[in-house]
């Protein structure tokens, strides 16, 4: 990724902006990150992949399957009281 401070920004825009159709450039203000230019296309590819609420009843059946196979951790078996059969 690429960084650089507000003002080399603002002197060489047009350079910055080639550049975040391949990669994001990170921009600094007083010595810190600030904001990030990105490609429209790949904000938009962020945008999909936002985390959306839904029901449990919508999981595709090959994803109820591998949470069966995670593993459960020793430190849960404190809640084994809660479970009812």
């Amino acid at each position: 990724m690429t960084k650089v401070t507000s003002g080399e920004f603002t002197r060489e825009f047009g350079r910055y902006r080639a550049i975040a159709h391949r990669e994001p450039v990170i921009i600094t203000n007083h010595g810190r990150d600030d904001v990030v230019l990105l490609a429209a296309e790949d904000y938009a590819r962020l945008r999909r992949y936002e985390q959306k609420a839904f029901h449990v009843s919508q999981l595709a059946p090959e994803i109820i399957e591998e949470f069966g196979k995670s593993p459960v951790s020793k430190a849960a078996s404190r809640f084994d009281n809660e479970y009812e059969q």
